[in-house]
């Protein structure tokens, strides 16, 4: 399978058109028209931007073939924190003391004066009492 199939494997995983996979990744549907056709490869900005609005692809897949094409559940963005260690394990941190926010009050503004100033360079200016 080349870049181009998978391409188009990932826009059918996702249900969805050419053009509407082409606003995905903000590039004209005649992009991706003419590389469904045969008539263009895939440039690196359009691989590029297929990775980047889908983090949760695998780009070893998309780009060599290899791996599974989804990293996680597709449709589910990957959050900074969710990429696995190289030895596949998650780690948590539990030998941090929870605590709870604390709110502070800012301090209450009043408005003291409004300037309104006009197209000939006059202006009023309003005071609070």
């Amino acid at each position: 399978m080349n870049e181009r199939e998978r391409i188009k494997q990932v826009q059918e995983s996702l249900g969805l058109t050419a053009r509407q996979f082409a606003a995905e990744i903000h590039v004209q549907p005649g992009t991706i028209s003419n590389m469904m056709a045969g008539r263009n490869n895939p440039s690196l900005d359009v691989m590029k931007r297929i990775m980047e609005r889908y983090p949760t692809l695998n780009p070893e897949w998309l780009v060599v073939g290899k791996g599974e094409m989804w990293r996680t559940v597709p449709g589910q963005e990957a959050g900074l924190f969710d990429a696995l260690p190289p030895d596949g394990t998650k780690k948590t941190r539990t030998d941090m003391p929870k605590e709870e926010p604390q709110v502070i009050a800012a301090p209450a503004k009043q408005i003291t004066k409004i300037v309104v100033y006009y197209s000939d360079n006059t202006f009023e200016e309003f005071m609070s009492r």
